[in-house]
């Protein structure tokens, strides 16, 4: 791999951004100087007043449920390299597969989903009650599933392919009224600039299999792919960057002219979701300003958190990857959690998650004021495997019942329960049952007074279920045997 890939591009790129980029340099000089209460964003404060912020959240705290892809060349491998199974997670096979940096990039040319249909994917996520879909418009591999101006390694110009498939995928969504967003990796193993480099040196493995730098943040050993851990050595073949070559702010510039192409010639984009916040607080000034600059040409775009350092709070939300935590979170926040057990696609991993687990899920973080992100990993035909889809064609019927349960729901002032769930809106509890009471009698402790209704959500008739109190106990009268529902919600109206 050699500069001109990006040389070129992002040369033109940058003359063209530089009266833009005068600005914003001139306008953060002023922000620094200014000490409104506004909201801090970046170098540039994003004047945006309490219900401003709340108006502009509110789809996203309206959804509850959507669906993440991740798709790319990688997906063409399946988590095997020269007949062999690599194991973890199949997004990385470059790395864990020790895949040289030329043979990945003919691997790349050759990537050609013939199969991909982006109407279908959004009618999948839209029968199983997903409102939002978010795909990997570049992953750590540099690879753009997008016709970007910035580099030619892009599905566009590099394969036989040649769609663009960010902005098909904004259109259906936009057709079928989901929001859409894209995934973003900061980390990027193919760019020149960005200073990470695989480990040629002394360090074969020294922190992510990166030769150590003040932008490694202090990690060693940390990668926890197999073949790190078994402390396989890098290559040179498989990093063929100059190591003293690389400049962390052309890579910012690059950064930034590849999400304005994004949010303005994508299609409506509505989240940013940022990913390896591999940097470090020498570039902090540029990432806020690159975030303020974001905003300024989408006033109404959501992003999370997961861009510089660990510690900050640039972005609208949090994010827990693979867990859902015990109390939620005192601002917005999603749990994004894979199928099975691996985000990119894998033709050995079929060891899916049932849809009673899924709606669980879905339950628990609505419960504590959250947002469930559920992945896909679409195969190198652009296909999304069956195994994925039966499942959400199990969750989307519990949705078309109990989906008012879920959608704009938020947490309950009462105790957690032993047998479920909680969640609310208006006037209405929604118990989610998960564990059915033998005896017949499920008992909510702290109530006041009795419901003025009491039903099973999916009953259409709204047959009313038979109450007693005592004290701050309500109990309800149910049927012994429990409906044949992946997880029945009672509904208590006051």
């Amino acid at each position: 791999m050699t500069m001109k890939k990006y040389g070129i591009f992002l040369a033109v790129a940058l003359v063209a951004q530089q009266p833009q980029l005068a600005t914003d340099a001139n306008a953060s000089a002023a922000s620094a100087q200014s000490s409104t209460g506004s909201e801090h964003v970046g170098a540039v404060k994003f004047k945006e007043s309490p219900q401003q912020r709340a108006e502009r959240m509110q789809w996203y705290r309206d959804a509850r449920f959507g669906m993440f892809i991740h798709w790319g060349p990688y997906a063409a491998l399946g988590g095997e390299y020269h007949g062999k199974k690599v194991g973890w997670i199949a997004e990385w096979i470059q790395h864990t597969a020790r895949i040289p940096a030329k043979e990945y990039e003919s691997m790349a040319a050759e990537f050609n989903p013939v199969k991909f249909d982006a109407r279908e994917w959004v009618k999948i996520a839209k029968d199983a009650g997903m409102k939002y879909i978010a795909i990997t418009s570049k992953h750590h591999d540099g690879f753009c599933m997008w016709d970007t101006k910035l580099t030619d390694y892009n599905i566009v110009k590099w394969t036989a392919f040649k769609r663009n498939v960010i902005a098909e995928l904004a259109r259906e969504c936009e057709k079928a009224g989901l929001k859409f967003g894209v995934y973003y990796s900061v980390r990027d193993w193919h760019h020149p600039d960005w200073p990470m480099r695989y480990a040629q040196l002394e360090k074969p493995n020294s922190g992510w299999g990166y030769l150590a730098s003040p932008w490694t943040m202090g990690r060693v050993n940390q990668c926890g792919c197999p073949s790190c851990r078994k402390n396989i050595p890098i290559t040179p073949d498989m990093d063929l960057r100059p190591v003293d070559k690389a400049d962390m702010n052309r890579y910012l510039d690059y950064m930034k002219g590849q999400l304005k192409e994004l949010l303005t010639e994508c299609g409506p984009v509505s989240l940013l979701w940022f990913d390896a916040q591999d940097i470090k607080d020498p570039q902090l000034g540029r990432v806020e300003e690159m975030i303020s600059t974001m905003r300024r040409l989408n006033p109404k775009v959501i992003i999370n958190d997961r861009i510089g350092p660990d510690d900050t709070t640039l972005g609208d939300y949090g994010v827990h990857e693979g867990n859902v935590p015990g109390t939620g979170a005192a601002r917005e926040w999603e749990t994004c959690m894979t199928l099975n057990g691996t985000w990119g696609y894998s033709k050995f991993d079929n060891n899916w998650k049932s849809a009673a687990e899924l709606i669980h899920t879905l339950v628990e973080t609505t419960s504590k004021n959250g947002n469930f992100l559920l992945n896909v990993g679409p195969d190198g035909t652009g296909v999304i495997p069956s195994g994925s889809v039966d499942r959400l064609k199990e969750v989307g019927q519990w949705m078309a019942e109990n989906g008012a349960s879920i959608y704009g729901c938020e947490a309950s002032t009462l105790p957690q329960p032993k047998w479920g769930r909680i969640t609310a809106k208006g006037s209405k509890l929604y118990l989610h049952v998960f564990n059915w009471p033998a005896d017949g009698q499920l008992q909510i402790e702290k109530i006041s007074g009795p419901a003025k209704k009491v039903y099973l959500l999916a009953d259409t008739t709204q047959q009313a279920l038979p109450t007693t109190v005592a004290g701050d106990v309500l109990t309800i009268v149910v049927p012994r045997d429990a409906p044949k529902d992946l997880s029945p919600v009672i509904v208590l109206q006051w």
